[in-house]
C-alpha cells in the first residue's frame, strides 16, 4: 500500500482492514491528518490502524476527552496517540491539553480525526486521509 492511492471498502470490516494494512506504512514519528464527513468510517479506520500495531486496548472515538493514547506491541513505536477534534471550539484546546508534544516524536504516531479543524497546528509534512460516503456503506478513502 502506498501513501498515494484509492481504495474503496462496502463494510466497517473492511475499512478496519485498510485501516490494518496502512499501520504497516507508517513510521514513527508520522503525523496523520484524517479528513471526513460524520460517519464517513474514520473512527472505524483507526480501530484497524490499532490493530495493526498491536494495540490491544478497545479503540473508542476520543471525542469528550479529546486524546487517547495507547500502548503498542509494535517494534520502533511505543504509542498510538489518537486525537478528535469533533468537539474542538478552539484549535488552540489542542495545544492545552498537550497534543503538540506528541509531534514529530520517533516511538509515536499521531492520528488525528476532523484535522481540517486544526490544519495549521499540524506539522508542516503530514499524511492525509480522505473518507468520502458513497451508496449504501461504500466509502472512498484517498491518500495522499
Amino acid at each position: 500500500m502506498s501513501t498515494r492511492q484509492t481504495a474503496y471498502t462496502t463494510s466497517g470490516t473492511e475499512t478496519k482492514a485498510l485501516g490494518k494494512k496502512f499501520a504497516g506504512v507508517l513510521c514513527g514519528g508520522d503525523v496523520v491528518g484524517l479528513f471526513g464527513d460524520l460517519g464517513a468510517g474514520k473512527t472505524t479506520f483507526v480501530k484497524g490502524l490499532a490493530q495493526g500495531f498491536g494495540v490491544r486496548r478497545v479503540v473508542k472515538s476520543p471525542s469528550f476527552t479529546l486524546m487517547n493514547i495507547h500502548q503498542t506491541k509494535h517494534r520502533g513505536i511505543k504509542q498510538l496517540v489518537h486525537i478528535d477534534c469533533y468537539r474542538l471550539t478552539n484549535p488552540n484546546q489542542l495545544e492545552e491539553i498537550g497534543a503538540l508534544e506528541y509531534f514529530g516524536r520517533k516511538d509515536i504516531v499521531v492520528i488525528v480525526e476532523w484535522a481540517e479543524k486544526v490544519k495549521r497546528l499540524l506539522p508542516k509534512k503530514f499524511l492525509k486521509v480522505y473518507f468520502n460516503i458513497k451508496k449504501g456503506d461504500e466509502r472512498e478513502v484517498r491518500f495522499g
